[in-house]
């Protein structure tokens, strides 16, 4: 059995090597026929020996031509960045020394889970040098994945064979988490947003009262910026800026355990939770913030200290795109050593963690009560959207009554929880998945001017 395995996977799309085609199977059972025909009239053995030695010589002069064919390169380009359930652009680059015409079938070994519309690619060559072959692939997970080998199987002349050849071109991609709150950052969406509802984003995290250098005045800056007397010198409007006030931190703690692993429409909960995790950041560290970053479900999993900048931002990124949920339950209080030592003052602590563990989890109510003694503390939690929707369906049976009782008791602890925490100068949001991004960045930014106000 393990004889015929591995022969029979020579001839799928690996290795180098001619198979029959099928017009060649073909015209042999058709020789099959003519034979058995020719045998009723007694002419078998003349009909046998006419047909196949014409197909054997039509074979014999396709392989000679097969020989002929150009060489034939295969390589990959891809994207310098991919993103987690988003469209990721792969070229395939096909180059030959010479002018082809055959048709040709290249397949892509892309990394194993990965989701595209097309596995098999069918290209027609005609005298041409080279073809480009782009197609989209939609991760299914983030991380560190490899793409392997590319495959062509081209059309021998007379079509009565294939040629298969195959390229090693291996290559590993990131999977990051999507990235859209970042680049909303980045273009300044939530600055905007932030200027049309009325909040003074340039005094909230002010500038500080350090001075730093001088630049041409643009329409979005505070007028009691403007430096008269250079404006004076100039000839045109001129801004002061000033350093961020020093002491400004955050740290973000991101639990990675069980409950993290809990899937919504595809993804975990952590998928989400770090998606948001990652546009908090770049807004703390836009703003001038000094911003720190602990990973840990019963451990620590990832530390990236106190920095500011983009490039802090980038550190950030690389430490945490490959978290995976640890399915252990998480220990909260291992986080206290390592957070007291770090922030020391005009600290805003966010922990990203599951609203089933600040319901029931002893050791983060623990952390909680210790921590908004001596910082800000900000808790982020998903809704499930299963539940939800559940609760809006019909009630035919018995079980569907007593189902919707309990989700029913379930949210009513939940809210009191919050209120609860709420009450005791601890910050909760409780959103849906898909609004996780801004809704926690649209908290900071209040959260934010309120304290500067």
């Amino acid at each position: 059995m393990t004889f015929w395995k591995r022969l029979s996977s020579r001839f799928l799309f690996l290795g180098k090597a001619m198979i029959p085609s099928p017009l060649l199977l073909t015209l042999l059972l058709l020789g099959i026929g003519i034979t058995t025909l020719g045998a009723f009239w007694g002419w078998g053995w003349v009909c046998f020996s006419i047909y196949n030695g014409i197909l054997f010589s039509l074979l014999i002069i396709d392989i000679y031509l097969v020989k002929q064919l150009p060489k034939l390169i295969a390589t990959r380009q891809i994207d310098s960045l991919f993103e987690i359930a988003e469209d990721n652009t792969v070229r395939l680059i096909i180059r030959a020394n010479a002018p082809l015409s055959t048709k040709m079938w290249v397949q892509d070994d892309y990394p194993h889970g990965f989701h595209t519309s097309e596995r098999t690619f069918y290209q027609v060559w005609k005298n041409e040098t080279s073809k480009v072959i782009t197609y989209y692939v939609k991760p299914h997970r983030r991380g560190r994945h490899q793409f392997e080998k590319i495959h062509l199987r081209l059309q021998s002349q007379f079509r009565l064979l294939h040629i298969q050849q195959s390229f090693t071109q291996r290559m590993e991609v990131k999977v990051y988490p999507r990235l859209e709150a970042v680049r909303r950052v980045r273009k300044g969406f939530y600055r905007r947003q932030s200027l049309q509802d009325g909040r003074a984003l340039y005094r909230s995290f002010g500038a500080g009262k350090e001075f730093s250098h001088i630049r041409e005045y643009i329409p979005d800056d505070d007028p009691r910026q403007i430096n008269w007397m250079a404006t004076a010198r100039r000839g045109k409007l001129v801004s002061n800026v000033y350093h961020p006030e020093a002491g400004q931190q955050v740290a973000i703690l991101l639990d990675c355990g069980r409950l993290m692993g809990v899937h919504n429409e595809g993804r975990t909960q952590l998928d989400y939770a770090l998606e948001a995790v990652l546009g908090y950041a770049a807004i703390a560290l836009q703003r001038g913030e000094q911003v720190s970053f602990i990973a840990f479900s019963d451990q620590i999993l990832r530390f990236v200290p106190l920095g500011k900048g983009i490039e802090h931002l980038n550190r950030i990124v690389e430490a945490s795109f490959d978290l995976e949920p640890s399915y252990k339950e998480t220990d909260y209080l291992q986080v206290w050593n390592l957070l007291q030592s770090m922030h020391r003052h005009r600290s805003l602590v966010t922990l990203f963690t599951d609203m089933g563990n600040i319901t029931f989890a002893e050791s983060l109510q623990n952390l909680m009560s210790y921590t908004k003694k001596k910082f800000a503390f900000l808790t982020v939690s998903m809704q499930n959207p299963r539940l939800i929707d559940q609760l809006k369906q019909p009630l035919v049976t018995e079980e569907d009554i007593y189902r919707k009782i309990a989700i029913e008791e379930l949210q009513q602890e939940r809210k009191r929880v919050l209120r609860y925490w709420s009450n005791q100068k601890v910050g909760t949001l409780d959103v849906m998945p898909d609004q996780l991004a801004s809704a926690v960045i649209d908290t900071y930014l209040k959260i934010r001017s309120r304290v500067e106000t």
